[in-house]
């Protein structure tokens, strides 16, 4: 059975995540569930709304090879860029307004805020390419 490239891409940094974090709960004083959630925590906070959000202005990618321009498709060095600096922005503002609102920020709180702001990423990604 033939993976497509990007499945085997994202099962690649899921590896090297696992790695990194069985490689910070045995070399520092961290547990092995304290390195897994700040890996994996990380990844869920800091790229995570934004390489979904991405898609959504950016909806293609190209191969790095690629000379032709199109006017929605960036490569993958600049959605992994874009991806964190759009997670930076859109996830605080999102849990500092919340706060504003009366949400206490906690873990829960924030778990959800996020999960928010993806399913609702994922929708209007849904939605871009159905009345595309």
């Amino acid at each position: 059975m033939r993976l497509k490239k990007s499945v085997k891409g994202g099962l690649i940094v899921l590896a090297l995540m696992v790695v990194l974090s069985i490689s910070l709960g045995l070399f520092t004083q961290l547990g092995m569930l304290e390195s897994f959630r700040i890996v994996f925590g990380s990844v869920y906070v800091l790229f995570l709304p934004g390489f979904i959000i991405s898609f959504i202005f950016f909806n293609k990618t190209k191969e790095f090879e690629e000379k032709n321009k199109e006017d929605d498709s960036i490569d993958w060095i600049e959605r992994i860029a874009l991806s964190f600096a759009l997670s930076i922005a859109i996830v605080p503002l999102a849990v500092f307004y919340l706060n504003l609102v009366g949400v206490r920020i906690n873990l829960l709180n924030s778990f959800l805020t996020i999960l928010g702001i993806i399913i609702i990423s994922f929708g209007i990604l849904y939605w871009k390419n159905q009345h595309k």
